[in-house]
């Protein structure tokens, strides 16, 4: 095992973590872009060329956000290791204890964070951006409103130090995370008998498309993002849409299809309280 976290440890001194997983993010969301065209699960056309710029444009906004401070969670793991500061670099554990730790801490902070933004109607406010969207495909990965996505920065910061989470271990936490989130959200439907056992470790994109429906009792369900033992064991796992799998709507009932891929309006969206109603959809028309 030491030898294996050393190896890993030389990698992270090699590559720059942040550089490696952007690079790996982008080629992936490539890759389930490629699959959402030849096996959709979802045939009616998902009017990317309306959508994809709001959805993209916001990712852009956040990437920005994200380069401009000088650390990231990794970064951020790997300092307070060597200074000895979290509650893992202050007790003696084996690594694969440690890196089992890593994954499901960081795991775990994730569904409560997710699950803080339906509960919390501050977060809720910007968090609805991202179900705004009225289609689910690979593009709503990475569509969050830039408040959002900068508050759950810093709180993974915060748990990456305050736990003490290995640098390794983290790294490839994160690297398993993307791919997840850029699997769930795609465009695609697993076979019954794949997605069933699957879905007791993941989330699959039949489970988190439901978590998208624009029926509240299933939306605020299936927070997880990678894995789905959250869930499970916290009584938020749905099975199955109540209308079945080709009635399930997606996005908000009360923003439209021209609000929802409007990203001045969506940056401005959590301005207009919990609910907008139509007077003041006309009264703040896209620009």
């Amino acid at each position: 095992m030491d030898e294996i976290r050393s190896g890993i440890g030389e990698w992270l001194a090699a590559w720059d973590p942040d550089s490696a997983w952007f690079t790996i993010f982008w080629l992936l969301l490539i890759v389930f872009a490629l699959v959402e065209l030849l096996v959709p699960a979802v045939h009616d056309a998902p009017r990317r060329r309306d959508r994809w710029p709001a959805n993209l444009g916001m990712a852009l906004i956040n990437i920005t956000i994200m380069l401009l401070p000088p650390v990231s969670t990794v970064v951020a793991a790997q300092w307070a290791q060597a200074r000895g500061i979290g509650l893992m670099n202050l007790v003696e554990l084996p690594w694969w204890a440690v890196a089992t730790a890593t994954w499901l801490i960081r795991s775990l902070a994730l569904y409560l964070f997710h699950w803080a933004t339906h509960k919390v109607p501050l977060f809720w406010r910007f968090h609805r951006v991202h179900h705004c969207d009225r289609y689910l495909d690979v593009s709503t990965t990475v569509r969050a409103h830039p408040v959002e996505f900068a508050v759950q920065f810093v709180c993974m910061i915060a748990v990456a130090v305050g736990f003490g989470l290995d640098p390794a271990a983290l790294m490839a936490y994160q690297i398993f995370e993307s791919a997840s989130l850029l699997f769930n959200h795609s465009n695609i439907r697993l076979p019954e008998r794949w997605d069933r056992p699957l879905r007791w470790l993941i989330v699959t994109p039949n489970m988190h498309s439901l978590h998208h429906s624009v029926y509240q009792p299933e939306t605020d369900s299936n927070y997880g993002s990678s894995l789905s033992i959250w869930d499970r064991l916290f009584g938020t796992y749905s099975a199955a849409p109540k209308d079945g799998w080709e009635g399930l709507e997606i996005g908000l009932n009360e923003i439209d299809f021209d609000h929802a891929n409007d990203i001045v309006w969506q940056i401005r969206l959590p301005a207009l309280g919990l609910d907008p109603t139509p007077t003041e959809v006309e009264a703040n028309p896209p620009n």
